[in-house]
C-alpha cells in the first residue's frame, strides 16, 4: 500500500471509480463545449462576414446554440454527481472513523481533548471529501481539457500548439506549485493553533456561565483574539504567494493567446492559414484556460487535504488481532484482580502513579483513597485495562490483563468514572448503553436501586425522558445516579466505581453503599475511589494513594 496518507485514507470514501468517471467526464465535456463554442462562434463570426449563401451556417448557427444549452445542463450534471460522489463519501468516512474510535484502543481515545476530537469528525473528513471534487477531479478535467485543446490547436497550427502547451505547463504547473508550497508552511503552523482555538472556543461556550462568574471569560475571550491574530498573519504570509502565482498564471494566460496571434499572422501571411481558422487559433487558448483557473485552488485543496488524512490516519489503523476470548484460560472468570509494581499514567505524560501492590478477590471490595490529584482516577483506568501500565502488570485471574481481548475486559470489567457520558438521548437509551436487550422492568428496577425511584414516578415521559447533551437536562446527583443505574445493569463480575456517592444526600448514599455491599454476596468484586471516609470504611479494605 502506497505511504501517502491521502491515497491510504481515500479508500475509506468508498467511491466506485465508474461513478469518479463519470463526474470528470461530464466536467470535461462541459469545459469542451465552451471552448468549442468559442472556437465554433469565432468562425462563425468570420465566416459571416464574408457572406456566403445563409444555408452554408445553418449548421454553424445549431451547433453554437447546441453548445450554449449543452454547457450549462452538462455543468449542472456534474455538480450533482460530483456533489453527490464526495457527500457520500464523506459520511461513509465519519461512520467508518466513529467505528474506529469506538473498536479502536482507549487510550487513544481518553488522550484525546475535545476540541481535537470535533476537528477530526468534522473538518478533516469534510477536507479528505474536498479533495475529490475540489481537487482531484478538476486536476483531471484539467488535463483533458489542456489535452484535447493542444490536440485541436495543433490540427490548425502545430506551432501555436506548442505554445499553448508550454503555457498550460506553466499555468498549471509552476504557478499552483508555488501557491501550495506557500500554504503548505501556513497550514502546518496553523493546524495547531486552529486546533487550540477550537479547544478554547467550546471550553467558553459550554462553561460560560462559570466563565463570567469566576471573572475569567474575558482572559478566554483574549486567547481567542491572539489565534485570531496568529492566523491572520500566516494567511497574510500565503496570499503574497498566491497573489505572486496568480499572477504568472495571467501571464501565461496572456503569453498563449499572443503567440497565437503573432504565430497566426506570419501563418496568414504565408498563406498557411486562412482568415477563418485564425480566428479559431486565437480563440482556442481562452477556452483551454477556464480549466486551469481552478488548478491554484485545486493544489492548495490537496494539500489540505494530505494533512487532515495524516492526522485521521492513526484512528483509522486496524488493531492487532486480539486473543480469541474462547481461548482464554478460565481463571479469567474467578479469582482476582490483582496489581503488580503498577505505574501509570496518560499517554505521552509521566506516571501518576506507581510501585503499585493490591489484590482484591471476588466477593470483596476494595477502596482507593487519597488527596485530589494523587492519582486514584488514573489507577482506576488501569485497573480496568484503559491505560496501560507504564510499569509493572494488572493480573485478572491470573492472567495478564494486556492478553484479554478489549470485548472480553469490557464483559468482565465495568469501569464507572466520574465524568462518564450521557448520550444526547433517552433514559432509556442511556441505559441500555451496557445491556443491549434491557427491558422496561429491569430499567425501572435499576433505577430504583440507584435512588432514582422517586425522581421517575415524576417523569411523565418515564424512560423516554431527554437527558440533554452530556446530561444537562438533569442535576449533578441525578446524573450521578443515573450512572449507578448502568453499574447495576451491568453482568461483569467486577465494578469499578469513581465516587459512586458524591453528589448524593446523606440517606441515599448509604442506600448506595447498602447495595453495594449487597452485591458483594452475588461473588461481584468491587474498586471503589472515594474521598468520603464512611464510604472508605463500610468496605473491606482501604488503599490509600500518597499526596502527588
Amino acid at each position: 500500500m502506497s505511504h501517502h496518507p491521502l491515497r491510504q485514507v481515500l479508500p475509506e470514501l468508498g467511491l466506485r471509480p465508474r461513478t469518479v468517471g463519470f463526474a470528470v467526464a461530464l466536467g470535461t465535456a462541459a469545459l469542451f463545449a465552451s471552448t468549442a463554442l468559442g472556437a465554433l462562434s469565432a468562425w462563425l463570426i468570420a465566416r459571416a462576414a464574408e457572406m456566403p449563401p445563409v444555408l452554408d451556417l445553418t449548421l454553424a448557427i445549431v451547433g453554437v446554440r447546441a453548445l450554449g444549452l449543452s454547457r450549462a445542463g452538462l455543468r449542472y450534471a456534474h455538480r450533482l454527481v460530483a456533489h453527490e460522489l464526495a457527500l457520500g463519501g464523506v459520511a461513509r468516512l465519519r461512520a467508518r472513523l466513529v467505528d474506529a474510535l469506538a473498536r479502536g484502543p482507549l487510550p487513544r481515545v481518553l488522550g484525546l481533548k475535545r476540541g481535537d476530537l470535533v476537528a477530526r469528525l468534522g473538518g478533516d473528513v469534510d477536507a479528505v471529501g474536498e479533495a475529490v471534487i475540489r481537487s482531484l477531479v478538476p486536476m483531471a478535467i484539467a488535463a483533458g481539457v489542456g489535452v484535447g485543446s493542444v490536440a485541436l490547436l495543433a490540427f490548425f497550427l502545430p506551432a501555436a500548439a506548442g505554445a499553448l502547451a508550454v503555457s498550460l505547463a506553466v499555468a498549471g504547473g509552476v504557478a499552483p506549485w508555488m501557491n501550495a508550497r506557500a500554504l503548505a508552511l501556513a497550514e502546518k503552523a496553523s493546524s495547531a493553533t486552529r486546533s487550540h482555538q477550537l479547544s478554547t472556543a467550546l471550553e467558553l461556550l459550554e462553561g460560560a456561565a462559570e466563565w463570567r462568574v469566576s471573572g475569567r471569560a474575558p482572559v478566554l475571550l483574549g486567547v481567542l483574539r491572539e489565534d485570531d491574530l496568529r492566523l491572520e498573519r500566516l494567511c497574510a504570509r500565503a496570499a503574497r504567494w498566491t497573489a505572486a502565482a496568480t499572477f504568472l498564471l495571467h501571464g501565461a494566460w496572456s503569453a498563449s493567446v499572443g503567440a497565437a496571434l503573432v504565430l497566426g499572422f506570419a501563418a496568414l501571411e504565408r498563406g498557411a492559414l486562412s482568415q477563418v481558422e485564425l480566428c479559431v487559433v486565437v480563440l482556442v487558448p481562452l477556452g483551454a484556460f477556464e480549466a486551469l483557473q481552478s488548478m491554484p485552488a485545486a493544489l492548495t485543496q490537496l494539500l489540505r487535504s494530505t494533512e487532515a488524512a495524516l492526522r485521521l490516519l492513526p484512528f483509522l489503523e486496524t488493531p492487532e488481532a486480539e486473543t480469541p476470548a474462547a481461548a482464554l484460560p478460565s481463571p479469567v472468570l474467578g479469582g482476582h484482580l490483582r496489581a503488580e509494581g503498577l505505574a501509570c499514567g496518560w499517554p505521552g505524560r509521566s506516571a501518576a502513579v506507581s510501585g503499585i501492590d493490591l489484590t482484591v478477590l471476588r466477593g470483596r471490595s476494595l477502596a482507593l483513597t487519597g488527596p485530589s490529584g494523587s492519582g486514584k482516577t488514573t489507577l482506576l483506568l488501569s485497573l480496568a485495562g484503559h491505560l496501560p501500565p507504564k510499569e509493572g502488570r494488572v493480573m485478572l485471574g491470573g492472567v495478564p490483563l494486556e492478553d484479554v481481548s478489549e470485548q472480553r475486559r469490557v464483559e468482565l470489567l465495568h469501569c464507572s468514572t466520574e465524568d462518564a457520558h450521557l448520550f444526547d438521548t433517552t433514559l432509556r437509551e442511556n441505559l441500555r448503553v451496557v445491556r443491549a436487550t434491557l427491558t422496561d422492568d429491569e430499567a425501572i428496577a435499576a433505577l430504583r436501586k440507584a435512588g432514582l425511584g422517586e425522581w421517575y414516578a415524576r417523569q411523565p415521559r418515564g424512560l423516554d425522558t431527554p437527558l440533554g447533551r452530556g446530561g444537562e437536562a438533569i442535576s449533578g446527583g441525578e446524573r450521578r445516579r443515573v450512572l449507578l443505574a448502568r453499574a447495576w445493569l451491568s453482568e461483569a463480575p467486577w465494578l469499578l466505581l469513581d465516587e459512586p456517592t458524591e453528589h448524593l444526600d446523606p440517606r441515599t448514599a448509604a442506600r448506595v453503599m447498602r447495595d453495594l455491599d449487597g452485591m458483594k454476596a452475588h461473588g461481584r468484586g468491587l474498586v471503589v475511589v472515594t474521598h468520603d471516609a464512611d464510604v472508605a470504611r463500610a468496605l473491606d479494605s482501604v488503599h490509600a494513594l500518597a499526596p502527588a
